[in-house]
């Protein structure tokens, strides 16, 4: 009765991290195409930085940066376009710090909603035709919740 309950037990946990597995797939292609699609959008010829992890994050600043040596945040602070295309190295350098990772989420957390919210919000502007104050606040979101982005992406024509 024990072997057969832990094949039954093993056959179960395979299961279960078989889809987690495709789940997680499902989701990187999901994330991958969206963004792909807005950068081609764009008129950003390295649009297949998508499928790169943090790539992405490169490739959608370096797309609404246009080559322009500094980058308005928020049209209200002025920074080196470098640090706009690299703010995700921050995150990355931060986790690796004797720090309360408690607080490391949160600095983590208002880097992505400034950063890459307003990645987003210059995105949505241009894709859209509006202004960067109108996409703020989606923008801010999105970058709390990215999956906001890829629904609106992928709905692109």
């Amino acid at each position: 009765m024990d072997f057969i309950t832990g094949i039954f037990g093993l056959g179960l946990g395979l299961g279960v991290i078989l889809v987690c597995l495709a789940i997680i797939v499902a989701i990187y292609v999901f994330y991958g195409l969206s963004h792909m699609k807005a950068l081609k959008a764009l008129g950003y010829d390295k649009a297949w930085l998508a499928w790169i992890p943090y790539g992405v994050y490169f490739g959608c600043a370096d797309a609404v940066s246009q080559n322009e040596e500094n980058v308005m945040l928020f049209n209200k602070f002025s920074i080196p376009s470098i640090v706009f295309k690299l703010w995700w190295v921050l995150p990355i350098v931060i986790s690796f710090l004797p720090l309360n990772a408690s607080l490391i989420n949160i600095v983590n957390r208002v880097l992505y909603i400034i950063f890459l919210g307003c990645t987003y919000a210059k995105m949505y502007a241009r894709i859209e035709g509006k202004t960067e104050e109108d996409t703020q606040v989606l923008g801010c979101v999105s970058g709390f919740l990215p999956i906001i982005a890829a629904c609106k992406f992928i709905g692109l024509k």
